[in-house]
């Protein structure tokens, strides 16, 4: 957090971004803890990145909206990146519909792609609100939360 748009194409901006999370990694790491970061990149890119930073401490937070927003294949970019680089997976998208309406997302392919990648771990849920009742909390995580469980716990 914190730094503006636009970083990873400044090479001078980008040098202190990988250096301030080696830095960062390394100390995460003899904690025996890891920082999740989330990028605009593509999963490409990411893996450039992780391999730039070079520290067992610093893995992706992958968020669903980031890659459908980008027009990218939301399995494929999974799969790029690989089960070992994935600290967590955000389960959202833009405002519009709650989780199990949306067109763009295919959860069960999604699940079907971890699981053969041999993925476990954190599922985060944000957003992917009902856009006639976004003020809604208890629904929409409500509808959300539901239709994560009844997708990754058959």
């Amino acid at each position: 957090g914190g730094i503006k748009a636009g970083w990873e194409a400044k090479p001078e901006l980008r040098a202190e971004v990988v250096k301030r999370l080696k830095i960062v990694g390394d100390m995460a790491a003899s904690e025996g803890v890891v920082i999740g970061i989330e990028t605009q990149l593509d999963a490409k890119g990411d893996v450039r990145l992780l391999k730039e930073i070079n520290s067992p401490g610093i893995k992706i937070y992958f968020k669903f909206q980031n890659a459908l927003e980008n027009g990218k294949d939301l399995c494929k970019e999974l799969k790029i990146l690989g089960k070992k680089r994935i600290c967590q997976i955000h389960c959202t998208d833009t405002d519009g519909v709650t989780l199990p309406f949306n067109k763009r997302l295919d959860m069960d392919k999604v699940k079907k792609t971890l699981d053969k990648m041999g993925w476990s771990g954190w599922l985060v849920v944000e957003r992917s609100r009902d856009k006639e009742d976004v003020r809604n909390v208890k629904k929409n995580y409500g509808t959300n939360i539901k239709y994560l469980k009844e997708v990754f716990q058959q």
